[in-house]
């Protein structure tokens, strides 16, 4: 499958706080009518209907506003939030929490809210038109989710079927801008159309990317696709221009430390190794407490130790057997370093696809190395009482602090690296899928059979 199938994973924290340096705040008015069906509650009395809009950020959860309905079911109440975006907003009535719904939240906006009880399959009717044009994009989200699940589940689909979807469903998200100019789920929806498109039909996003606005919520989303599909279509080159072209025109702030590392990404893959590592020191320069210094500082160990042709890091370990590993040793084949955890999901989940490729390599071509970075020798031990794994095991007590994994800078699991037979990195592979690797093996082994017709021919 060429690219992922499902793009609307943007999470309600992403689109709050799309913006860089101190917010100054937001409000809008919300009112409405709440009550319940007749044949439920005859007294006709609908008060103590609870509505509170919160702030979810980094654990934490703040009250942004909270109405209490009276006898009629009426309220009101003004929410103050600390900057443009989508908030959750909760609903109780007697200690039961009855609704939890998704409320715009921009300055100056005037919401309407109705609703009558129980709500069965339907949701609370939110008016205003920025809270509409939010509708507008999540129902259209819905709608090809579900038909992507349909194509998906009923086996036989090609990949233009495919093609055909991302484009009807992008070009519907392109449309909610026509219907209610200058809104968030407008821009929102915009960006997400180039995201969906990038890989299925690069021209087209390539012709889009710059008509969304700078202030969509996941224009950084936005641009690391178009990024992508611009070096497709012009080149490495002409990526490297539209990330920095946007890093110009942010202001400080996470949107701009994000794209810098995305600036740092795009260097790497035009081959200009060393302006990366010169980006990436200016990353940590200017966001020197943030995850993003953490970011550059991984990046720049990658880009000058463990980019491909460059000596892998050597190795000395001990296997779950007890018998020495030592990368020097294993000169003259392709090596395959694992690195996991036995407990993670992903990793289990392709297990069985794992094993089936590296059964597939002959041993005297291919020595296989997975190194678990679980410390729990017990957890380690019980992935084997399902039966034998290809590849030689080792446990590292020290996990993603031992030597081994600093060394190949180890963050996420799993993480492979092919290195070839004398001893230099060939390719890294970060995340549980294995097409990559699968892929470049297939250009290894089609490599070895065509040098062994041409041995065989002399």
């Amino acid at each position: 499958m060429k690219k992922a199938l499902i793009t609307f994973a943007f999470a309600l924290s992403i689109l709050v706080g799309c913006g860089g340096g101190t917010p100054p705040g937001v409000t809008s008015h919300v009112e409405g009518t709440l009550r319940v069906r007749g044949d439920v509650e005859t007294t006709g009395d609908y008060r103590d209907f609870i509505l509170t809009v919160v702030n979810q950020r980094d654990g934490d959860v703040d009250t942004l506003a909270t109405a209490i309905t009276d006898s009629l079911g009426a309220f009101s109440m003004t929410v103050r939030a600390p900057e443009a975006g989508i908030y959750p907003l909760i609903v109780e009535r007697a200690g039961q929490q009855l609704a939890l719904e998704e409320l715009v939240v921009v300055e100056g906006d005037s919401v309407s809210i109705s609703g009558t009880f129980p709500l069965g399959n339907r949701r609370l009717i939110i008016r205003s038109p920025e809270n509409a044009a939010w509708a507008a994009y999540r129902n259209t989200r819905g709608q090809h989710n579900q038909q992507m699940n349909a194509l998906v589940q009923g086996g036989a689909y090609t990949a233009n079927q495919l093609r055909q979807l991302m484009e009807q469903s992008s070009t519907i998200l392109w449309s909610v801008a026509d219907t209610y100019p200058g809104t968030m789920g407008a821009k929102t929806a915009r960006a997400e159309s180039v995201i969906m498109l990038e890989g299925w039909n690069d021209s087209l996003v390539v012709a889009r990317y710059t008509d969304v606005p700078l202030d969509a919520p996941i224009l950084v989303d936005m641009v690391r696709a178009a990024r992508r599909s611009v070096a497709r279509v012009a080149g490495q080159d002409s990526a490297v221009a539209v990330i920095r072209s946007y890093v110009a025109r942010m202001d400080d702030g996470e949107r701009q430390a994000a794209l810098r590392s995305e600036l740092v990404i795009a260097l790497a893959d035009s081959g200009q190794t060393d302006l990366a590592v010169q980006e990436a020191a200016e990353l940590r320069r200017l966001h020197p407490d943030s995850q993003w210094a953490e970011w550059a500082s991984r990046a720049s160990y990658d880009l000058e130790n463990l980019q491909p042709g460059m000596p892998a890091p050597a190795f000395n370990l001990v296997s779950r057997t007890s018998e020495p590993v030592r990368l020097d040793d294993l000169v003259g084949t392709f090596v395959i370093l694992e690195f996991y955890d036995p407990m993670d999901d992903g990793f289990r989940r392709n297990l069985a696809a794992r094993n089936a490729l590296f059964d597939a390599l002959p041993d005297e071509l291919f020595s296989k190395v997975s190194v678990s970075v679980e410390p729990d020798s017990v957890l380690n031990d019980g992935m084997f009482d399902e039966g034998d794994h290809p590849g030689v095991f080792i446990y590292a007590p020290e996990g993603l602090a031992s030597d081994v994994a600093v060394a190949y800078n180890v963050n996420v699991v799993p993480t492979r690296f092919l290195i070839d037979p004398d001893g230099n990195i060939m390719a890294k592979y970060v995340g549980a899928a294995l097409s990559g690797l699968e892929q470049d093996l297939v250009s290894v082994i089609n490599g070895l059979n065509e040098l062994a017709r041409r041995n065989q021919g002399q």
